[in-house]
């Protein structure tokens, strides 16, 4: 796995959201135990496009807002697929899951 996908900015999104470290990486920590992933697994195991682009689209902006900058890139990358191709990739879905496994914050 590209450990650019790990990386993590708390300090621009601590200063964006204007909220102090600590409570930061609880949200963070929320996030990643939140059912969000999920829901976009089980999209793609449908074959349920819209319902896998709203789910990756949540995944994007929630990441970039709590500093989940690699995360971000490749849900950008997976939600261009999905757009632009309409096409539902695996790798990359499969990518998402072992990066939401190891962020560390």
């Amino acid at each position: 796995m590209d450990l650019e996908y790990t990386k993590v900015d708390l300090q621009n999104a601590t200063k964006r959201l204007g909220l102090n470290e600590q409570i930061l990486k609880s949200l963070v920590k929320s996030f990643l135990e939140s059912d969000m992933f999920i829901k976009a697994e089980e999209a793609f195991n449908k074959h349920d496009l819209e319902a896998a682009k709203i789910a990756i689209h949540s995944i994007k902006g929630t990441s970039i807002n709590l500093g989940l900058v690699g995360m971000n890139k490749l849900a950008i990358d997976i939600e261009t697929k999905i757009k632009e191709e309409s096409y539902l990739d695996f790798d990359l879905l499969s990518l998402l899951k072992e990066v939401w496994k190891n962020i560390e914050i």
